[in-house]
């Protein structure tokens, strides 16, 4: 029997025809055979034959509509009504009823016959055809489903068997739904509309759940099944091609994963080379792994050989003290993006404590300023030598209040080198500042009275070659001479990159590219760069970790206006080389005044930074809105005297106020320095 099969599948793949008698004589039965019709034709009256014939090709008919069963039947049938219909003619003998029944019998032999032989003829073919089809419908790669009209599986090969993971058997008779109890309704009804309206389903993406519990990811395409094959066939049922595509999905996103983990890889890579440049000790702060990461930097300058591995190392590297403060400092920064500045204690491996100064960034999921916050990043510096010089200072000063003479002398001694070191602080600033067209400009300056250093606070103000003006504030970090003559060198060079390009962003990347490469080591600046067009009231502006400018509309009657924190920063200049700084865009209102200051108005030991800021913008806001003219002196006396009413001056100031007039009403005389 499998030899046969063998034999029969070759013939047909190789198209050969199936002949049962070989030789010359296969053509002699081409004119032999319709000899035997020939002579029953002849020996037959015509009025008896055709009626045979009739019979004949129904019962073809039957066999090719019904199979063998329906043929042998219409056979039967068929002899039955040739014996009823066909009347011999009269006077009829015995003879004539045997011939009757003779040539009935022959005719349901030979009708019988035809019907074995058709029959034959048809599942031969249906074979062949079964022969050719069946091994690429179960070699298909991709599983291939046939539904009827009530969209019951009707066959599955193995690849769709293994999708589902039930076995083909399991498929036949029942519908999508029985198979697949996860299978969406959207997707039985597209099948619904290619069986009505023979339309053809793409790539349709399909998540179904195995028995064994995984899921998978599945794209089908589904077309009508047509009687004739053409066109214009009726519908029978639906075909549907099934591509597996949980392996492309995993490799996928086992690819998005690796990328994650190269972008770390780069974050980390920049914040080591960022420290290598600068020479400070880098941290980083990871949400995601909630984890903190130290350079090599860092960890020797805490005296450890290897990073903390928990957050309970960490902490135990923080001052006990220190850690409600910087835990809150560290949530604002996540929430709200912004940089950030704080000097905190920490404690080396040998139990020494440390006076620390921390500058830090968001970092953000993505470019855009909008995107999530995934992590902390920056530098620290110790200043502890620094803050000890200072106490030691300050301890001398109260070992001389004991002998007033001492201390009158001491002091005179020291007030005099105080008047000598603020001329010098001030002949480094501005002695006048230029006219505003439609509007007004002042600045002050504020020293600590007590301090004999010299700060590095500056401002700036002077006008451009196209008519806008150039603003700038700025703060070198740090109290001493050489501070100061590096804020004097500074605010120099800003005038000149802000004379050969007046843009912002461009003149902070030039001076951060200057202080990295030509400073020592360690030397930090924050600074808020502006370009000012009185003619429009446009201002072009730049921060580099420096407290938010405000900007307060003109009062609105019985209504205190809303003050506008320019709330983005870029990082402090001075951290990394490679740094570039962005410039950003805005509209001075008419009657609207734009506040620049130092961090010493807001900054208080003990007073959280962003309440002082909220409590600058509110005193902003009030003296802004009382009644009558508001010049920009009132608005630099009420915001310094507002801010320092709690308390004595900590550090230096510098306090800028510009102030855009109101068409058709006049302003007071622009200012000058105090």
């Amino acid at each position: 029997m499998k030899r046969a099969r063998r034999t029969l599948l070759r013939r047909t793949v190789q198209g050969r025809r199936r002949v049962w008698i070989a030789g010359p004589g296969r053509w002699a039965i081409g004119v032999l055979l319709p000899l035997a019709p020939a002579l029953v034709i002849a020996t037959t009256p015509a009025a008896e034959a055709i009626p045979g014939f009739l019979f004949l090709i129904a019962v073809v008919a039957s066999t090719v509509i019904g199979g063998r069963g329906p043929g042998l039947l219409a056979a039967v049938t068929a002899t039955a009504a040739l014996i009823a219909t066909v009347d011999l003619p009269e006077p009829r003998t015995s003879d004539d009823d045997r011939l009757e029944w003779l040539w009935a019998a022959v005719f349901l032999l030979l009708t019988s016959l035809a019907v074995i032989w058709l029959d034959n003829l048809l599942g031969d073919a249906a074979r062949r055809a079964t022969a050719v089809l069946d091994p690429l419908f179960e070699a298909a790669p991709v599983g291939i489903a046939l539904f009827d009209r009530d969209l019951r599986f009707v066959r599955v090969n193995a690849a769709f068997a293994r999708t589902s993971g039930r076995p083909p058997m399991a498929h036949l008779g029942r519908t999508l739904a029985e198979v697949i109890p996860d299978v969406s309704t959207e997707l039985a009804a597209q099948l619904r509309s290619v069986l009505t309206a023979g339309t053809v389903l793409r790539h349709q993406l399909l998540t179904v759940t195995t028995p064994a519990g995984t899921a998978r990811q599945l794209m089908v395409d589904a077309f009508p099944v047509r009687l004739s094959g053409g066109p214009g066939g009726s519908i029978t049922g639906v075909g549907a091609v099934v591509s597996d595509l949980t392996e492309r999905y995993r490799m996928e996103q086992l690819e998005r994963e690796a990328e994650r983990m190269q972008a770390t890889e780069r974050l980390s890579h920049r914040l080591l080379e960022s420290q290598r440049i600068a020479q400070l000790a880098g941290f980083e702060v990871n949400l995601a792994a909630q984890r903190s990461i130290w350079s090599e930097e860092l960890c020797t300058l805490m005296g450890l050989d290897s990073p903390p591995a928990t957050e309970d190392e960490v902490r135990a590297r923080i001052h006990p003290d220190e850690i409600e403060r910087l835990t809150a400092m560290q949530a604002r920064a996540i929430a709200t993006g912004a940089p950030f500045t704080v000097e905190t204690r920490m404690i080396r491996a040998d139990g020494a404590v440390r006076e620390m100064l921390v500058h830090g960034e968001a970092v953000r999921a993505g470019d855009d300023p909008e995107a999530e916050v995934v992590g902390l990043w920056g530098v620290v510096q110790d200043v502890t030598d620094a803050k000890a010089t200072e106490d030691e200072l300050y301890a001398a000063q109260g070992e001389l209040v004991a002998a007033q003479r001492d201390v009158a002398e001491a002091r005179a001694e020291i007030l005099a080198e105080r008047r000598v070191l603020e001329l010098f602080q001030r002949a480094m600033l501005p002695t006048s500042l230029p006219d505003i067209p439609g509007g007004a400009l002042k600045a002050d300056y504020l020293s600590v009275a007590d301090r004999i250093d010299v700060g590095g606070d500056w401002y700036d103000a002077f006008p451009l070659p196209d008519g806008r003006i150039a603003l700038s504030v700025g703060d070198v970090i740090g109290h001493d001479q050489h501070a100061a003559a590096i804020m004097g060198q500074i605010r120099s060079v800003n005038r000149g990159y802000a004379l050969e390009d007046p843009d912002p962003g461009g003149v902070l990347t030039r001076l951060n590219r200057l202080l990295t490469l030509g400073y020592p080591a360690g030397t930090l600046v924050s600074a808020v760069v502006c370009v000012y067009d009185p003619g429009i009231g446009s201002l072009r502006w730049a921060n580099a970790g420096h407290p938010y400018p405000l900007l307060a509309p003109a009062p609105a009657p019985e209504a205190c206006p809303h003050v506008t924190v320019l709330g983005t920063a870029d990082p402090i200049l001075g951290a990394s080389a490679t740094r570039t700084y962005s410039s950003r865009t805005l509209a001075v209102p008419e009657g609207g005044t734009l506040l620049l200051y130092t961090d010493g108005l807001i900054e208080r030991r003990y007073t959280d930074l962003r309440v002082s800021q909220e409590k600058l913008a509110t005193l902003l806001s009030q003296i802004v809105s009382a009644p009558g003219p508001v010049s920009v002196d009132d608005v630099i006396d009420g915001v310094t005297s507002g801010m320092l009413a709690d308390g004595v001056l900590e550090d230096d100031v510098c306090v800028l106020a510009l102030q855009r007039g109101v068409e058709g009403d006049c302003l007071p005389p622009p200012g000058s320095p105090g």
